[in-house]
């Protein structure tokens, strides 16, 4: 066995595989170093075993890459190549960095910005763990933001210093994700070195397991943009800050949808019923689904959405559902309501990317708008419903050309920028959508996209460009129009241009559907 595996070893060995297995090696092997480490472990035997470990996934790891993803980045000019493995080793570096500030969230050094406060300060993880343990001790105060902030907090709830403390404000059935952490350890800095760990595992294995499904030209492209995609601003510093929204909306709500593909309904309800239930915005992709009449999936998706409630009023009671349903929590977190104190503050309104978000920009750039909130509700209507009528159309033409018989690479590529689109565009339905999670999305559709499209140099940089406006941020009311913008016509263009196919000399609509040759991808 060990023969076997080093002369597969030895035979897929080169450059570009190499290059492959140092990205998933060198994000891999500190999470489980950190793992390691919460086991009491001494950092010499956690450094060998490290060490290790390493040497084994590299070995694993350099067979397993496929063809296709060699030969996109080996036939590309040198310039490229090099960018492309400067990029590799950025992002491993960064995250070996990062791994420090997880491990002391006093080595503000090892932040991603020692300057940036809401870097160092901010843990999306201190609202889920604290939503937690108030839904138990305390479920009337679970909405009350005022809770989180008392000065009792800290003698009740874990202390989460020196990071400041969220309040809690998804769904009851989210709550089954923290309180199955809480099984681990009521320790913060523990919990939140075991939730980085597992965030990061399970986003890398998902992003690669998903350009693997692609397959094809397309899909390689897509796994050698992967790198490009994690050393984006809004990736990494969305792994710092340990907003949910990439691990279950994209990761997840992508992940289902290729799940139903491969008739494997009952794990994409599973997962697509778990990101509805966490963000409520992955409800989209129901619509998409029905329209399509694939009845299997969307039942195993609206009966694991019961299995999740049910669990969650066996678990925590009564009183969570009350509060959300009956106290009209669920109507003031869609209509806004519950956001306006974070609205109220210039650089909240900035980040903003939601349509809710306009008029406090326009407020910013000194029109006299008033009272924001009734204009604000109105552009998110409008916007919904171009939303909803984009995905009815898009179901159908895909179901369409499905019928016709389209397959192979390309088509999966397709679907895949379809429902990245929508997820992005439908994550931005909330009052306060920030840049900085929501718009990893647009960046990995972007990377999707990039291996659909004709290889002109006018694309390409139209693509570069737009890349580089959405990946990054400027706390400048003009700049963040722009970016928001981008992502909005991007992503309801991609999304219809993919449905109707994006191979050269296609027609738009059913007759782009001709299926690749038996063989191909």
């Amino acid at each position: 066995m060990i023969s076997r595996t080093w002369t597969r070893f030895r035979g897929a060995l080169d450059y570009y595989t190499a290059m492959y297995a140092v990205f998933v090696v060198g994000i891999l092997v500190p999470i489980v170093m950190i793992t390691l480490s919460l086991t009491g472990l001494p950092g010499a035997a956690t450094a060998l075993l490290g060490i290790l470990c390493a040497a084994v996934l590299f070995v694993l790891f350099v067979p397993s890459v496929p063809v296709e993803w060699r030969d996109v980045v080996r036939s590309k000019p040198i310039v490229v190549r090099v960018l492309w493995s400067v990029v590799i080793l950025a992002v491993v570096l960064v995250l070996a960095r990062l791994t420090q500030f997880i491990l002391d969230a006093n080595n503000v050094d090892s932040s991603l910005s020692a300057e940036d406060d809401f870097l160092v300060k901010k843990s999306h993880l201190t609202g889920y763990v604290s939503g937690a343990l108030v839904a138990e001790d305390d479920p009337a105060n679970l909405y009350n933001r005022h809770r989180y902030e008392s000065p009792q907090a800290d003698s009740v709830l874990p202390s989460v210093l020196p990071q400041d403390r969220d309040a809690y404000l998804y769904p009851p059935p989210f709550l089954l994700l923290p309180r199955l952490l809480l099984v681990f350890s009521h320790d913060f800095g523990t919990l939140r070195a075991l939730y980085y760990s597992l965030y990061v595992a399970i986003v890398l294995i998902g992003m690669l397991g998903i350009a693997r499904w692609v397959g094809g030209k397309q899909g390689g492209v897509l796994a050698a943009l992967t790198p490009v995609v994690w050393l984006s601003l809004p990736t990494l510093a969305t792994l710092q800050i340990g907003n949910i929204h990439v691990l279950i909306l994209y990761v997840g709500g992508a992940g289902a949808m290729v799940l139903f593909h491969l008739r494997r309904n009952i794990f994409g309800g599973a997962a697509l019923a778990f990101a509805i239930i966490a963000k409520v915005s992955p409800a989209i992709l129901l619509v998409y689904l029905l329209v399509q009449r694939r009845w299997r999936p969307a039942a195993w998706t609206a009966a694991f959405c019961g299995i999740y409630s049910l669990a969650t009023l066996l678990i925590f009671g009564r009183e969570p559902w009350r509060l959300f349903l009956s106290d009209g929590t669920w109507q003031k977190l869609a209509s806004g309501e519950f956001h306006q104190f974070v609205l109220v503050e210039r650089a909240n309104q900035l980040v903003n990317y939601s349509p809710y978000g306009l008029p406090y920009k326009a407020n910013i750039m000194g029109w006299d708008i008033g009272d924001p909130t009734g204009p604000a509700r109105l552009i998110t209507n409008i916007y919904t419903l171009l939303l909803v009528i984009l995905v009815a159309v898009t179901a159908v033409r895909i179901h369409r050309r499905l019928r016709a018989g389209a397959e192979g690479a390309r088509f999966r590529a397709e679907n895949l920028a379809i429902w990245l689109a929508v997820l992005t565009l439908a994550s931005f339905r909330a009052p306060f959508g920030p840049w900085v999670y929501i718009a990893v999305g647009a960046v990995w559709m972007f990377a999707v996209y990039a291996g659909l499209m004709q290889g002109s140099k006018r694309n390409i940089a139209l693509l570069t460009v737009a890349w580089l406006l959405v990946a990054v941020y400027n706390e400048n009311v003009y700049f963040t129009l722009v970016g928001q913008t981008i992502i909005y016509l991007t992503c309801f263009a991609v999304a219809w241009r993919a449905s109707g196919g994006t191979e050269a000399g296609q027609a738009r609509g059913v007759a782009a559907s001709e299926p690749e040759p038996v063989g191909a991808a």
